[in-house]
């Protein structure tokens, strides 16, 4: 059986905090069919784009094709009551991992305060922090010495690969005292308020991950690679991976439209009013928290935008539930 972070795991494999909705029922299937780790999407002291009057879409599938779906999801989404929500649910002998980016050290002990309840772990998102903080990776990786230091839990440190290859892994790694630590390929980048992460290809992602292999094997510290849904048969040879936000349309047996499809990457996410409501005709599907429930109105709709992305044109639509 494989370690991480101290933890005996079941399996190599798990959901990474890249699965950015907080969906119990995708979480409790996860570990009822096999995931070793359930990373929770990554929090942050409140969502950035955070409204009374309008909700923004957390979710975009911007091409598919012979490559395969590339996703498009928007980091510090989650709010800490998702994730409280998430953390009060049980999921047998799976271990879960709280992740956050902050800006400081005393925000993120208000943060940890605010969430209350103690998970198997903690990860820190070096990069969303850098993003937070407008400072480099360095200083993330010293706020993770500090809070190694003080957290009775295992701390985790995620950082891209592209950051990888720009800093002094081994003296950065020990220095921060983390447990272990998490490699993704993915993007994550910022215009304004609007936080982006874009789930990269397997053509171009598998490589960038295999060029660290070697250097991160000669860590003494335990890794774990954030990689698509079954992308390819080298990445049985990662040690452990973490699933990004291609295991939801995996784990929503979504099969795609069948035809080449690409759209622009926003620079701002698109919003909704809240006055609206989401309206399911007959053959809709697609919801991630298992929302649809035949034609109608949903009801409980946080707004995540996954149905109306996957879902085929006119299945779902937007409408105003008047009342007389």
């Amino acid at each position: 059986m494989p370690y991480f972070a101290g933890f005996q795991l079941k399996g190599n494999w798990g959901l990474s905090s890249e699965v950015e909705l907080s969906s119990p029922q995708i979480f409790k299937e996860a570990s009822a069919s096999g995931a070793s780790l359930l990373f929770t999407p990554t929090i942050s002291l409140r969502d950035p784009l955070e409204s009374d009057e309008r909700a923004y879409v957390r979710f975009k599938l911007i091409s598919e094709g012979p490559e395969g779906a590339v996703l498009l999801t928007r980091p510090l989404s989650a709010s800490v009551d998702e994730v409280r929500a998430l953390l009060t649910q049980e999921y047998g002998d799976s271990k879960v991992v709280l992740s956050f980016a902050v800006s400081s050290f005393a925000e993120a002990q208000q943060l940890l305060e605010e969430v209350g309840l103690k998970p198997d772990a903690y990860e820190l998102d070096a990069n969303l922090t850098c993003l937070l903080s407008g400072k480099g990776v360095a200083y993330a990786f010293e706020m993770a010495k500090e809070l190694s230091a003080t957290l009775a839990k295992p701390l985790i440190v995620k950082f891209s690969a592209a950051s990888a290859n720009l800093i002094d892994l081994e003296r950065i790694v020990a220095d921060s005292g983390a447990a272990a630590i998490v490699i993704t390929p993915n993007v994550v980048y910022r215009i304004g308020n609007h936080f982006f992460r874009l789930s990269t290809p397997p053509w171009l992602s598998t490589p960038l991950l295999f060029s660290l292999a070697e250097r991160l094997s000669e860590l003494d510290i335990s890794v774990a690679y954030v990689v698509q849904y079954g992308k390819g048969d080298l990445l049985e040879l990662v040690p452990l991976k973490l699933y990004d936000a291609s295991y939801i349309l995996h784990w929503m047996r979504w099969k795609g439209s069948g035809r080449a499809r690409a759209s622009a990457a926003p620079l701002a996410w698109s919003s909704i009013s809240k006055k609206l409501k989401v309206y399911a005709r007959k053959g809709a599907s697609y919801c991630p928290y298992g929302l649809i429930r035949g034609e109608g109105f949903v009801e409980g709709c946080n707004y995540c935008g996954a149905c109306l992305e996957l879902n085929e044109p006119g299945l779902v639509e937007l409408a105003a539930l008047i009342s007389p």
